[in-house]
């Protein structure tokens, strides 16, 4: 019996609602690094977000920088502190994830977020969408007490251990079909990929186009015997 639900984050609960490409420039500008091309420092940054081990945003800039052989500023702390402020108030939760989120653990249904990315990045997008008062734990890859980007096994052990759980008893619910997926089957769990899928989503992988469909599964899964918020 499933006793526990892991979810991810972006694009499963919660996704970007700006142009991403407008605040990397808007960030190049407060650093005034006008001679760097805006796109090719949106991609820098973007590679940087996505390094693995411990990782915040003003340590991806600081990167950057590093690279493109530039001081860091005197005020950078300060500059990547207002940089996620911006970032978590374009952040927009995706439809039925405060009901769904709500409702499991109104039943009591064990909950734990496990996201790629930034420390804090990720944890200002959280607050903005109001959600982490429903999770048992809040595992962030660039967490330094996790420093592991899914889908590595590490990842998923931290979240069974809060989950006080076996890989039998949970089950994962994102929209990456590496990450969220197939890490969470290596190591044992169920998994639902929420979304349309990019390739073949294996077989025993639950497919839910959207948070309503995923309820519905969950349903069965939990064995709540009826729809939840039904």
């Amino acid at each position: 019996m499933t006793k526990a639900v892991c979810f991810d984050l972006d694009d499963t609960l919660g996704h970007y609602a700006a142009d991403f490409g407008a605040f990397t420039a808007l960030v190049r500008n407060e650093l005034g690094l006008h001679q760097c091309d805006t796109n090719a420092f949106a991609k820098l940054v973007s590679s940087e977000l996505r390094k693995d081990g411990p990782l915040t945003f003003e340590l991806a800039l600081r990167r950057v920088l590093d690279g493109l052989e530039q001081r860091p500023p005197a005020d950078l702390a300060q500059l990547a502190a207002t940089a996620m402020a911006w970032y978590a108030a374009d952040y927009r939760p995706l439809p039925g994830a405060a009901e769904l989120l709500a409702d499991l653990d109104s039943r009591g249904v064990k909950l734990v977020l496990v996201t790629n990315g930034p420390d804090d990045m990720q944890r200002a997008a959280l607050r903005a969408l109001g959600f982490e008062r429903h999770f048992r734990a809040v595992l962030v890859s660039g967490d330094r007490d996790v420093a592991a980007r899914k889908p590595a096994p590490r990842i998923f052990s931290l979240a069974l251990t809060a989950l006080e759980v076996v890989p039998e008893e949970a089950v994962m619910i994102g929209d990456d079909l590496d990450a969220d997926i197939g890490g969470a089957i290596d190591y044992g769990l169920e998994a639902i990929h929420v979304g349309t899928p990019t390739a073949p989503v294996p077989a025993g992988v639950g497919q839910a186009a959207d948070l309503a469909a995923v309820r519905r599964q969950l349903a069965e899964l939990l064995g709540l015997g009826e729809l939840l918020g039904g």
